[in-house]
């Protein structure tokens, strides 16, 4: 356990002048969200009267970040608790309690995030990320994953736009008797960093939300961190979404639902369980038109 220790005010040798505080590894934490510029992005971004808070909107992002990778996770009302004993200043900088990261200055650093718009505030703060670590990010890899939630959730509600909605919906855990939420994501090639995040109702389909995904932000994806290709599995492959892709670089599975697809890999299977045994891998490559879209399958 790695440890600083402090000395008061005093210039006695009394041992209770010292105090001990737990570092460990959030030092590190702490170090990687100030060198990605987090905190501040987040600060310049969200409009907010410094000289009226203590701490920040980002400040208070930084806390959960350290307290969420803590191993002890926190919920909010025991955050105090958590930041105890832990190196403050060197953590979060000067003038910063314990007291004042309490779940009133976090749940209002969490209002004015969602007022502003999450998946919005999330992609600005990776764009900013991804060009300090100078990554290239031609390739994206889009996909989404679910969470089962616990306890009542007014599922039978005609949810307000935008709001997210816990319901059932095919789950990836598997637990489908449980309602969910849905979390889809792009992530880039060179590190694995999510370039893009948005929450979805438990309900949601990787068609059409791929669909929306690629509508409406692939385009400003490519001027922010060049994007050139985006990567999934065949949820991707549909008429409308290939589409919208237009000239845009996508990689795909084909879906054996197609005609087309499923003549060929019958047509061709034959002979590539022959050359499996000899090469361990065989294909064939075939350029075809599907939805008025020139493709290599």
């Amino acid at each position: 356990m790695n440890t600083t220790i402090s000395r008061g005010s005093t210039a006695t040798s009394n041992i209770a002048d010292y105090a001990i505080q737990d570092l460990d590894h959030l030092g590190l934490v702490a170090g990687m969200v100030d060198e990605l510029k987090i905190a501040e992005t987040i600060d310049t971004l969200i409009v907010q009267d410094l000289n009226q808070r203590h701490v920040s909107v980002g400040l208070a992002v930084k806390a959960m970040i350290l307290n969420g990778l803590g191993f002890i996770q926190r919920v909010l009302y025991l955050m105090p608790m958590f930041f105890m004993n832990k190196p403050l200043e060197r953590l979060l900088g000067s003038g910063i309690t314990a007291e004042q990261l309490n779940d009133d200055t976090l749940g209002r650093a969490l209002d004015a995030i969602y007022k502003y718009g999450v998946g919005q505030l999330y992609s600005q703060v990776a764009t900013k990320a991804v060009n300090l670590l100078g990554l290239t990010c031609r390739f994206g890899h889009l996909d989404s994953t679910s969470f089962h939630t616990d306890g009542q959730h007014n599922s039978e509600e005609e949810p307000a736009v935008g709001v997210v909605h816990i319901n059932k919906g095919y789950s990836r855990d598997p637990r489908p008797d449980l309602n969910q939420v849905v979390l889809q994501l792009i992530t880039e090639n060179q590190a694995g960093i999510p370039i893009r995040m948005a929450a979805l109702s438990g309900n949601s389909s990787d068609q059409t939300s791929f669909r929306e995904t690629i509508s409406n932000h692939v385009e400003q994806m490519k001027v922010d961190v060049g994007l050139q290709y985006v990567i999934a599995d065949s949820a991707l492959y549909s008429e409308s979404t290939i589409q919208e892709l237009g000239d845009f670089g996508w990689i795909t599975r084909v879906p054996e639902t197609i005609t087309l697809a499923r003549e060929i890999i019958q047509s061709v299977s034959g002979e590539l369980m022959v050359e499996v045994g000899e090469k361990e891998i065989a294909y064939r490559a075939l350029c075809t038109t599907d939805g008025g879209v020139p493709q290599r399958w």
